[in-house]
């Protein structure tokens, strides 16, 4: 891991601890080489051990002896002719440490200017430049359309499908209906009910058949941009007088994607490459084609669609009695959208939603019993504020703002995560292999540090929790201890910052084979069964919910995934963090962009970070920049670190996390990805 200061860090398999790399010992490796070094100094090497100094876990240094393998084969990057042919590729942030030099011949005729894919041929060393060619002119620097396709190539994301995968497609899709496709014959033998408390009728004989959801009130919530609608949700309101103590029955049903991507087949093989789909401010890459995604799998309004359902059983306090996954048929009555939601919950009916106004209301009740109960059993709110970026078709950015959290949303959130909860719970009780969406417990040295920031901010810790961090390695903090640290701070300057500091504390959340829990849900059962059309392991396991359904998980079954799961957990794990990581460089070139078009305009915003170096600042926008310290007010700053704060020698003035600050912008840096501010007179 290289960073941009030079110096780097190597994990070593069996090793818990990375071991830190100076600049003058990387000896040429690139970021994500595999490199073999040599230990030069003693120290820990795992978790909670003490150096030799007793000063605390510090880690061993080393060198880099050679790279074995190198990690980067192509980079994107500015070019920059100079005389006689030649030129340099420039870098993007966070590839190589030094600029690629380009032989006469090998520019294709790129200009100054130009964003490019150049594929290194010489890695170099004993200080001379890596050299490579140009394999692709991306366009000019100063066009926004270059940010997709920049971030695009340097991550290697599949944007084509292969022509055997569209075959594939147009063979299963027909003209779009269900009654035209290759799953006609599913329409036939429905098992057909008008409530959903039909399912908990004791005359209910629909188990094993698909059920007939179509006279059922049900609808998709989604953003204003959505295009592929693969949940739809219902509620029955039961008599208070039910005997079973049962007050409502949440209905989630998902696209059943399964139903038409057979496994290896064409399609199937092109979604486990590409794992998920990835979302761009104004473009999707999608993980299906969009004749499936947004079309026969798309659960769009008044169009009769496959789903699996599931459906459960609450009582008053939101706990589950009973439940049934199965096979269905819906018919969506409308296409919602969180905006328009929003407006219903604060009684301001848009036109067209006065028919849903009740079953709204409910649906919100309900989400606001379940987030209740879901918090009360120690689960962690990492709602960490994001942003809304619009761009027009030129790709250039109209509008940045804070996403707000908002009712509508926590109502769809609720009733996914009982939906997943539920299934993950009944497979794993039968012992059927499956794929789970696994977050482990943190690292109690990473705890350790983030309860240091709470002391140096000036927040009061829980003794037990005190006790716990200064115990030994084998101690473990709960969810709900950690809830109740992040507490302290709710109210206060410090509370956006602590819960990404609490994040950052944590460990992935990723997709194993093995139930392990999730611990910021606090759920002892967890998987991601909601979104088919844009995951791969939600369209892994239905095809073992389909499977175990029609009475066929025999052993050869479930050998078989017992097999593949482990790779298929792996590879899309991996998967998804290519994907947040594109989609976080492009919101990041979009901020930039963005910002130099607003170059000395003045911004209110707030301290996020402190270092000797400067001071972070982020704007009410969720943008962040950096105030450099040579462009603070002119004074002699002092670190003080104890206090996570910098402070003038003479002045007295400082600069602390929390405080609000009006800023204006004094430079923007495509290529470095930064922002940088000064202090407005």
């Amino acid at each position: 891991c290289a960073t941009d200061k030079g110096y780097g860090f190597v994990k070593v398999e069996g090793f818990t601890r990375d071991v830190f790399i100076s600049e003058r010992f990387t000896n040429y490796a690139f970021h994500g080489d595999k490199v073999l070094i040599e230990l030069l100094t003693p120290g820990p090497l795992y978790d909670g051990e003490i150096s030799e100094s007793g000063r605390g876990p510090k880690s061993r240094e080393a060198k880099i002896v050679k790279a074995i393998e190198h990690s980067i084969t192509r980079i994107v990057g500015t070019f920059e002719a100079i005389r006689n042919g030649y030129g340099f590729v420039i870098p993007d942030k966070g590839t190589l440490a030094s600029d690629l030099f380009i032989p006469k011949g090998n520019t294709m005729d790129a200009i100054t200017g130009q964003k490019v894919l150049a594929e290194i041929s010489d890695y170099g060393e004993f200080k001379r430049s890596p050299e490579g060619r140009i394999v692709q002119i991306i366009g000019d620097l100063d066009d926004p359309l270059t940010d997709d396709v920049s971030v695009i190539c340097a991550l290697n994301l599949r944007t084509e499908f292969p022509e055997a995968a569209i075959r594939n497609c147009d063979d299963i899709c027909g003209d779009g209906t269900i009654a035209g496709s290759r799953s006609a014959s599913q329409l036939d033998d429905l098992y057909k009910i008008t409530a959903l408390s039909d399912v908990f009728d004791d005359s209910f004989t629909g188990k094993g058949k698909r059920v007939d959801l179509r006279d059922i009130v049900t609808f998709t919530i989604d953003g204003d941009d959505s295009g592929d609608f693969d949940d739809a949700v219902s509620l029955q309101v039961l008599d208070p007088a039910n005997e079973d103590g049962g007050a409502y029955i949440v209905g989630v049903h998902i696209a059943d994607v399964a139903e038409y991507v057979i496994e290896d087949s064409p399609l199937d093989a092109e979604a486990l490459e590409r794992g998920c789909s990835v979302y761009f401010p104004g473009r999707v890459i999608p993980m299906l084609p969009e004749k499936l995604s947004n079309g026969l799998c798309s659960l769009n309004p008044d169009e009769d669609r496959l789903s699996l359902s599931a459906i459960m059983l609450l009582d008053k306090d939101g706990k589950t009695l009973d439940h049934l996954i199965t096979e269905s048929v819906i018919r969506s009555s409308k296409r919602m959208t969180y905006g328009n939601v929003d407006k219903v919950l604060e009684d301001a009916v848009p036109e067209g939603y006065e028919a849903f106004t009740d079953v709204l209301e409910d649906m919100a009740a309900v989400s606001e019993i379940l987030h209740r109960r879901r918090f009360a059993k120690g689960s962690v709110d990492f709602d960490i504020e994001e942003c809304e970026i619009s761009v027009d078709e030129n790709g250039k950015v109209t509008e940045i703002k804070a996403r707000e959290r908002s009712a509508s949303r926590s109502l769809i959130e609720e009733f996914m995560l009982l939906a997943n909860k539920t299934v993950a719970k009944q497979f794993c009780k039968k012992k059927i292999p499956f794929a789970y969406r696994v977050h482990e417990d943190p690292d109690m040295t990473k705890i350790r540090d983030l309860v240091e920031t709470f002391k140096k901010l000036g927040l009061s810790v829980d003794r037990k929790i005190i006790k716990k961090v200064n115990g030994s390695d084998d101690e473990t903090i709960s969810s709900s201890e950690i809830a109740k640290l992040m507490s302290e701070a709710e109210g206060t300057p410090f509370e956006m910052l602590i819960k990404t500091l609490t994040l950052r504390s944590m460990q992935r959340a990723e997709y194993k084979p093995e139930s392990l829990g999730h611990y910021g849900l606090a759920f002892k059962y967890y998987c991601h069964f909601t979104s088919p059309i844009r995951r791969y392991p939600d369209l892994q396991i239905h095809r073992i919910i389909k499977q175990t359904l029609r009475g066929k998980m025999k052993a050869e079954a479930k050998e078989h995934y017992a097999n593949i799961l482990p790779e298929v957990c792996r590879k899309s794990s991996v998967c998804e963090r290519r994907a947040q990581e594109a989609e976080y460089q492009v919101d990041r070139l979009k901020m930039i962009r963005y910002m130099e078009d607003h170059m000395g305009e003045e911004f209110e915003g707030t301290v996020s970070g402190v270092t000797r170096y400067g001071v972070f600042v982020k704007l009410d926008n969720s943008i962040e920049g950096m105030i450099s310290v040579y462009d603070l007010p002119a004074d002699d700053y002092i670190y003080e670190e104890s206090l996570l704060r910098l402070t003038g020698r003479k002045s007295r003035r400082y600069y602390s996390i929390g405080k609000r600050i009006r800023v204006s912008v004094s430079a923007c840096d495509l290529n470095q990805r930064v922002i940088d501010f000064v202090i407005a007179e």
